[in-house]
This record gives structure tokens, sequence and C-alpha cells, in this order.
């Protein structure tokens, strides 16, 4: 018995965009954002968690990236 194959859908750009992306949200709490996990990803790695700490870092400076 031979099914027929299924027809996929079209997958197309949302044509708003994202909601909260980085236009979605004001340069403060962008900044706000990158300032406080920023401070989180210091504590971290003053802990010695240092996975954690660099994850976190990362995490600061993708929201830092917004900032320009």
């Amino acid at each position: 018995m031979a099914t027929a194959p299924r027809r996929r859908r079209s997958v197309a750009p949302p044509e708003q965009g994202w909601a909260l992306g980085a236009d979605g949200m004001p340069r403060v709490a962008w900044i706000i954002l990158a300032v406080l996990v920023g401070a989180l990803a210091v504590l971290l790695l003053a802990v010695g968690y240092i996975g954690y700490g660099a994850m976190i870092a990362i995490l600061a400076a993708a929201a830092a990236v917004n900032l320009t």
C-alpha cells in the first residue's frame, strides 16, 4: 500500500519580526540587563563556578551587543 507524500508547509519569515527583539526593548532595558547579568557572571566566577560564570558572561556579552 503506497501512501501519498505529505505536503510540506511553507515556512515564511514573520512579518513583524520578534516582539521583544533588539528593537522591541528600550535601550535602558538592555543596559540594565547587561549590567545585571555581567555582575552575576563576576560573582559566579569569584565564587568558583567557572562553567556557569563563563556561560553567564557570554549571555552578558550577547545582551551588550544590542547596545551598539
